[in-house]
C-alpha cells in the first residue's frame, strides 16, 4: 500500500511534467514558426535591394550592359545563390552562381519584375539554395531545442525534489494523527500533534484532533471514577444494610422501630439513587416524559421557594426570590420545578450559616433566564468543567454530609435541553455559584 505522502509526491510530479512538456513543445514550435518567417524576410530583402542596385544599373546605361551584369556577379558570389537576369521579354541575359545537382528537389526560383516608370523593363530570377538555408535552420533548432530539453530535465529535477518535500511536509501532521489515532485506540492518550505553523485548514484540523484527544482522556478518567463512584454508591447503603439485618439475626440488634427505620432509610436512599440513574439515563437517550403546557415560571419559582424555606431557616441561610413581569415558557412544570429544587439543595448544602441564597427571574426577549446565585464556598476551577457530569462530586472523600449521589446537576441539565435551553454555571472558591437557566420565552 503506497503512502499518502507517495501519492501526493506522483500528483505533484504529473501535474508539473505535463505543464513543462506541453510548455517545451509549444516553445519549440513557436521558435520553428518564427524562425521560417525571419529566413523568407531576410530572402525579400535580398531581392529588394538587389531589385534597386539593377534599377540604378539600368537607368544609367539606358540598357542592360555590363554593369548590370557585373553587379549581378557580385551579389551572387556574397549570397551564394544563383541569379539570372532577364529581358523583358524574359530572354535570360545573363546568369551567375551555380546550384547543386543533388538538392535540385530543395531549389525554387523566384521571379521579380525590374520597373521603369511603371514598366517592366527586366526580371531577376533567384533561385535559394534552401539546402543551405535549412543547414542554418536545422543547426539553430538542434540548439534551440537541446537548451529547451536541457532546461526541461533540470525543471523536472527540481519539480521532483520540491513535490517530495512538499508531500512529505503536508503529509507529515496527518502520518502523526494516524499514529496517535492508533496510540489512543490502544488506551494511550498521551500521544499529541505538532500544530503546523500557519492559520490554514491542517493546522485547524490538528488543534481539532489534539483536542479530541484530551477530551477522550477526560471521559476515560470519568468512566473509571463513574466506576468508582457508583460501586461506592452501592456498597454503603448495602453494606449498612446487610450488618442490620446480621444482627437482627443473630440477636444482637432488635426489631425495635427505631433499627426498622434505620433499615428503611437505607432502603430509600438506594431507591432515590435507582431513581435518579434512571433519569439520567432517559435524559442522555431522549427519552425524558417531558409534557408541554403553558408555563409561568414565576410560579414555579415561588412554589419552589416557599417549599424550602423552612429548610433554609433552620440552617440559618437567607432564601430570596426576585421573578420578572413577564415569563411564560412553554414546558413540564413538575420537571421544571425538579431543576430549581436540585439547584436550591446544592446551594443550601453548600453555603454556610449567615449566607444567602437568591433566586431571579428575568425577561431577555426571545428567552427567559432564572439564575439560583448563592455567596457559599464556591466550585473549584478543575472541577467547574466536570460538574454536570454522572456521579462528579468535588468532594473526594464523598462524605454524605457534603453532598448527594452527584447526579443533581446531571438531572438538571437534561431536563432543561430536553425544554430546549441551556443551562451555565460560573463558580469560583470563596466567591459562590451561580447557576443560570435559559429556556425560550412562550410568545405573549
Amino acid at each position: 500500500m503506497k503512502s499518502i505522502w507517495i501519492r501526493l509526491t506522483l500528483v505533484f510530479m504529473a501535474v508539473s511534467a505535463s505543464g513543462i512538456l506541453i510548455s517545451t513543445i509549444l516553445s519549440i514550435k513557436e521558435m520553428d514558426h518564427h524562425f521560417s518567417l525571419y529566413v523568407r524576410d531576410v530572402n525579400q530583402r535580398h531581392t529588394e535591394a538587389l531589385v534597386g542596385l539593377l534599377q540604378e544599373a539600368y537607368e544609367k546605361e539606358h540598357g542592360w550592359k555590363d554593369v548590370a551584369c557585373k553587379k549581378l556577379e557580385d551579389v551572387s558570389r556574397f549570397l551564394g545563390q544563383q541569379m539570372t537576369l532577364y529581358d523583358s521579354n524574359r530572354q535570360s541575359l545573363c546568369t551567375f552562381g551555380q546550384t547543386d545537382r543533388d538538392t535540385l528537389f530543395s531549389v525554387s526560383e523566384d521571379i521579380t519584375p525590374i520597373t521603369k516608370e511603371g514598366e517592366a523593363v527586366g526580371y531577376i530570377g533567384i533561385r535559394y539554395d534552401n539546402a543551405g538555408a535549412m543547414s542554418l535552420e536545422e543547426h539553430f533548432q538542434i540548439a534551440h531545442t537541446n537548451a529547451m530539453w536541457w532546461t526541461m530535465t533540470a525543471l523536472l529535477v527540481i519539480v521532483c525534489l520540491v513535490s517530495i518535500f512538499t508531500a512529505r511536509h503536508f503529509t507529515k501532521p496527518i502520518v502523526m494523527m494516524s499514529k496517535a489515532a492508533v496510540a489512543a485506540a490502544r488506551g494511550n492518550f498521551s500521544a499529541r500533534v505538532a500544530v503546523p505553523k500557519g492559520k490554514d485548514e491542517l493546522s485547524s484540523l490538528v488543534e481539532t484532533f489534539n483536542h479530541l484527544i484530551r477530551t477522550l482522556k477526560q471521559q476515560d478518567e470519568l468512566r473509571k471514577r463513574l466506576t468508582s463512584d457508583i460501586a461506592h454508591e452501592l456498597r454503603t447503603p448495602l453494606n449498612t444494610l446487610l450488618a442490620q439485618t446480621e444482627g437482627m439475626i443473630d440477636g444482637i440488634w432488635e426489631a425495635t422501630p427505631e433499627h426498622l427505620e434505620a433499615t428503611r432509610s437505607e432502603v430509600l436512599r438506594l431507591t432515590r439513587l435507582v431513581s435518579d440513574l434512571d433519569q439520567v439515563i432517559q435524559a442522555e437517550a431522549g427519552a425524558l416524559s417531558i409534557s408541554c403546557e403553558a408555563v409561568d415560571l414565576n410560579q414555579v419559582v415561588e412554589k419552589t421557594v416557599n417549599s424550602m424555606m423552612a429548610a433554609f431557616q433552620q440552617k440559618g441561610v437567607m432564601l430570596r426570590s426576585q421573578l420578572a413581569s413577564f415569563a411564560w415558557v412553554m414546558g413540564d412544570s413538575q420537571r421544571l420545578a425538579q431543576v430549581f429544587s436540585n439547584l436550591l439543595t446544592n446551594s443550601l448544602r453548600h453555603t454556610p450559616q449567615g449566607g444567602e441564597a437568591t433566586v431571579s427571574v428575568s425577561n431577555q426577549g426571545g428567552f427567559v433566564e432564572a439564575s439560583v446565585t448563592d455567596n457559599g464556598a464556591g466550585i473549584p476551577p478543575d472541577d467547574l468543567p466536570y460538574v454536570f457530569e454522572r456521579f462528579y462530586r468535588g468532594d473526594r472523600s464523598r462524605r454524605r454530609e457534603s453532598g448527594g449521589t452527584g447526579l443533581g446537576l446531571t438531572i438538571v441539565k437534561g431536563i432543561v435541553e430536553a425544554h430546549h435551553g441551556e443551562v451555565l454555571i460560573t463558580s469560583g472558591p470563596g466567591r459562590g455559584t451561580t447557576v443560570t437557566v435559559r429556556l425560550p420565552a412562550k410568545r405573549e
